[in-house]
C-alpha cells in the first residue's frame, strides 16, 4: 500500500495519467507519429506499474519488542495486540 490505497488503484492512477498525456500529446502535436506516442506510453506505464508494485509490495518490517494488531473477523472477538519476538523455534516432529 501507498498512503493507505492499494496497488491496483495507484497502477489504475498510473494508466490514466499516461493516456491523458499521449491524448494530449497527439491532440496538440497533430504531426507526431501516434504508433511513436503509443510505444513510449507503453514503455512509461510498465516502467511506473513496476515502481508502484516495487514500493507498495515491501515486506512488512518488525522490530524485536515492536507491537503490532492482530485482526478478527469475528464480530464476538475483540481485536489482539501482540509483541514481536524472536524466541520462535520450529517445533520437532513427535517421535513415538
Amino acid at each position: 500500500m501507498i498512503l493507505g490505497r492499494p496497488v491496483n488503484l495507484w497502477n489504475g492512477l498510473v494508466v490514466a495519467a499516461v493516456s491523458l498525456v499521449s491524448i494530449v500529446v497527439m491532440q496538440l502535436l497533430p504531426d507526431v507519429d501516434s504508433e511513436v506516442v503509443a510505444t513510449i506510453a507503453a514503455a512509461t506505464t510498465l516502467f511506473l506499474g513496476s515502481v508502484v508494485a516495487i514500493v507498495a509490495n515491501q515486506a512488512p518490517l518488525l522490530n524485536v519488542g515492536d507491537p503490532y494488531r492482530v485482526v478478527t473477523t469475528a464480530p464476538d472477538q475483540p481485536n489482539v495486540t501482540k509483541v514481536a519476538n524472536t524466541h520462535i523455534t520450529a517445533t520437532p516432529p513427535a517421535v513415538e
